[in-house]
């Protein structure tokens, strides 16, 4: 596999770094091998909260409770409007620009502590509401259900500090059922979702592309796969999402391409190529073709908009 671009990335064991930092003083040491960390936004003193461009390799489930601003994802800006939560997937990119300080908790987790491998495809819907670049990243939290989720934020943070009886197990269930119940308000408001979800095909789908998407293109490299026929991927994908599964994958590609432009300085030529596109000028006819604009004008109208200045 071709290696991604150079974008700010934080690691997982640097968050982890920050949060031991920002605990030390009164709490024990936390286990570096545990792949699950909770903090709260004001524990950590701004380092937890950036404004420059930058993704992570795991992931995280933000939710405030105070603060005011706008939280800019993979280039759409969310106004943050407490209480809410935020859902970011792996190597996706975000930023902050806040007027008031953020109150609440962060979830930083691997897709291995929920006891999935990366090569497992079969998925539970704890993942339904990441690894998909179509749909909205943040919900909204009903007053009549604030006691519900302060509750389990508390009950996750006790555990996760629990001096020498911390349960792996313990903190994965919570993480389960936290998860469960924001899938289950998540699909008040995007009912469509059901259907999608519903489905292990689809999901199954999902989750390869997010994982392959640039290195196998083709609809046939996923049918392969998951053993299934070319034909019959698409008929289901179509069916149930209403996209084709090519255009799933394109929408992903033009994603990453997007970031790349946007938070790197390197060539056009060089980014086709990191996305797997052997000439350059097809990938600058596929970007163009996809978004209804060339890759330097795609460049020059994000960092405008949004004062991007990659170093």
């Amino acid at each position: 596999m071709k290696k991604r671009l150079d974008i700010p990335s934080h690691s997982y064991t640097e968050a982890f770094d920050k949060v031991q930092r920002a605990l030390e003083q009164s709490h024990p040491l936390l286990d570096p091998q545990l792949p699950f960390l909770v903090t709260r936004f004001e524990l950590m003193s701004g380092v937890g909260v950036v404004n420059y461009p930058h993704r992570h390799d795991c992931y995280e489930v933000l939710y405030i409770s105070e603060g005011e601003g706008i939280h800019i994802i993979d280039f759409v800006p969310y106004q943050i409007k407490p209480p809410m939560f935020f859902f970011l997937s792996k190597d996706q990119v975000h930023f902050w620009q806040l007027i008031k300080p953020l109150n609440g908790y962060t979830l930083l987790f691997t897709e291995e502590f929920l006891g999935f491998s990366s090569s497992n495809i079969i998925r539970s819907q704890d993942f339904c509401i990441f690894n998909d670049t179509t749909d909205s990243p943040w919900l909204s939290v009903a007053d009549e259900k604030l006691s519900v989720f302060n509750g389990l934020f508390a009950d996750i943070e006790q555990e996760f500090h629990h001096e020498n009886a911390r349960s792996i197990s313990v903190l994965r269930a919570y993480l389960h059922i936290l998860l469960t119940k924001i899938y289950r308000l998540y699909l008040i408001d995007h009912p469509e979702m059901g259907s999608v979800t519903s489905s292990s095909l689809v999901r199954q789908f999902k989750q390869l592309v997010s994982e392959y998407f640039i290195t196998e293109h083709g609809v046939h490299d996923y049918a392969k796969r998951m053993g299934i026929t070319t034909s019959h991927l698409k008929d289901t994908v179509k069916a149930i999402t209403g996209s084709a599964p090519g255009s799933i994958i394109r929408q992903q590609l033009i994603v990453e391409a997007k970031r790349l432009l946007a938070h790197s300085n390197v060539t056009v030529a060089e980014i086709g190529y990191c996305l797997n596109f052997e000439d350059a000028s097809y990938f600058g006819r596929f970007f163009k073709r996809e978004t209804g604009m060339s890759p330097i004008a795609f460049r020059q109208q994000v960092r405008n908009k949004y004062q991007i200045s990659p170093e």
